[in-house]
């Protein structure tokens, strides 16, 4: 039970995967003076929120795991939601992670006291606390967002975002309209198309989707695995350099986005039948611009009878379903929002303030950015996992977290020693955002397509410009020059 009024050496938000590795790299350096709070009432974070039909992992199992944790009996080479979710529980009881878990607790405000040097923390129960170090593990996947579509709530039937999903809903037999053909979209559209009586796929711009070439470990893969724990080193390994080498030259080179875009439009042509829609599913945008999706079967899904892609946008929801660009009525069941995540929503979601009352509202107010993604100037001891920038394209966001997670251990340990407050150098932090943001001008990023890794002011706040061999050199230590230190009260 976590008593209001207790003081921790770090509070350590969300039990994502940000939150379990903080915790047990924080085991691992043996403090165990800390506490994992969580507003929902199970661990796993992203895993936990989206448990709608079809739900998988993108990046193949073997590298979407940590890299102290493998695990020999994951089902397919990519990952299904619940054996994800199971890994992540399995996590928890291995490193006896329970004791130091706190769930249905919501962190809602977070102030800098500098004459103590701690953080005071405020709760949705009203409950507080404080703690010397902050780690935010929140992660960006946590704030659905819905559509700002006329009518929507006069819809009488039933409506769900993916990453809310009523699991008692029975689709069977039910007309479906799902709003968005996405990452979420053409995982849920395969799914529910197998006993919906039909489904409409509504969507606003085409994306580029590469077969995803899935399929299932054989029994003595497995064992080879358990027994000669290095063969799932070196199958970790050639995922990691596959997709660092092959993907990181679309990111930067326009022949190389050319030479897959072709690749994709043939996949198009080869798998859908009606030549109709092959115009409409194939992107005007470069590759890579927005996020490349993976997919073996929402194409085949495209050619079943009760499955309609539907281009003319939507003009208003009513109550018994919507009315498309064309002013053509439809009758829904069910209307699913496969609309994704508020990004910007997520950065601002903690009230914050640091040193002088400095509102994080304010901090970001020209624009979100961080120091190497992982601390704020003006925010003393504050750490983030998947800050901005630091989302690598071409990797796994575990990989990712493990990066970020040492280099906030390793500046945890030194202000331990030290007992001191760490914060960032302004300069330095603007000298870092001004080098990244030049060089994401040259990625495929900044190539004109509208996506969720731009802000509304353009600025690229999610992406880290380099690939993931070049982000775990740029974290692989703090540079304490580059950081200011003042002594604890």
């Amino acid at each position: 039970m976590l008593k209001s009024g207790s003081h921790y050496e770090v509070l350590v938000i969300g039990t994502g995967f940000s939150g379990l590795c903080a915790a047990i790299k924080l085991l691992d350096r043996g403090i165990k003076d800390f506490v994992v709070v969580d507003k929902a009432n199970e661990i796993g974070g992203t895993w936990q929120a989206n448990r709608y039909p079809g739900a998988a992992c993108d990046i193949p199992s073997h590298l979407y795991c940590f890299s102290f944790a493998p695990n020999p009996n994951w089902s397919h080479v990519y990952a299904r939601q619940p054996e994800i979710l199971a890994y992540m529980h399995h996590v928890v009881e291995r490193f006896e992670l329970s004791r130091h878990i706190h769930l249905g607790i919501e962190v809602i405000k977070t102030a800098f006291d500098e004459e103590k040097g701690l953080w005071r923390i405020s709760l949705a129960d009203g409950g507080e606390m404080t703690a010397r170090f902050i780690i935010n593990g929140m992660g960006g996947l946590h704030r659905p967002k819905l559509p700002d579509i006329p009518g929507r709530d006069r819809f009488t039937g039933v409506s769900m975002h993916t990453a809310l999903w009523d699991s008692d809903y029975d689709v069977a037999g039910k007309r479906i309209a799902v709003v968005g053909s996405a990452a979420s979209a053409i995982q849920l559209v395969p799914q529910v198309a197998q006993s919906a009586a039909h489904v409409d796929v509504y969507q606003r711009t085409p994306n580029y989707i590469a077969p995803r070439n899935d399929r299932a470990y054989r029994d003595w893969e497995k064992r080879l695995f358990a027994a000669w724990p290095f063969t799932m080193q070196l199958l970790r390994a050639a995922f990691f350099w596959r997709l660092d080498l092959f993907l990181y030259p679309v990111v930067k080179s326009r022949r190389f986005r050319a030479r897959g875009a072709r690749q994709i439009r043939r996949y198009i042509r080869a798998v859908v039948r009606d030549h109709s829609m092959h115009r409409a599913l194939t992107p005007d945008y470069e590759l890579g611009c927005k996020r490349i999706l993976i997919s073996d079967d929402f194409f085949p899904a495209l050619n079943r009878d009760n499955v309609h892609l539907l281009t003319s946008g939507i003009e208003e929801i009513n109550a018994s379903g919507m009315k498309d660009g064309e002013g053509i009525q439809r009758d829904y069941d069910l209307i699913v929002y496969a609309t994704g995540f508020d990004i910007q929503e997520q950065f601002f979601s903690l009230d914050a303030s640091g040193r002088n009352g400095l509102k994080l509202s304010d901090a970001w107010k020209q624009g979100v950015e961080a120091y190497r993604g992982v601390m704020l100037a003006g925010f003393p001891n504050y750490f983030m996992s998947t800050g901005p920038n630091t989302g690598v394209g071409t990797t796994s966001v575990i990989y990712m977290i493990e990066r970020t997670t040492n280099w906030i251990m390793q500046a945890i340990d030194h202000a331990r020693k030290t007992n001191s407050c760490l914060d960032v150098a302004p300069q330095a932090q603007r000298a870092y955002n001004d080098r990244i943001a030049e060089e994401l001008d040259h990625t495929v990023w900044a190539s004109g397509c509208d996506s969720w890794y731009r802000s509304p002011s353009g600025r690229i706040e999610t992406l880290y410009p380099g690939s993931a061999t070049m982000f775990a050199r740029e974290l692989r230590a703090p540079d304490y020059s580059e950081l200011e230190q003042s002594q604890m009260p």
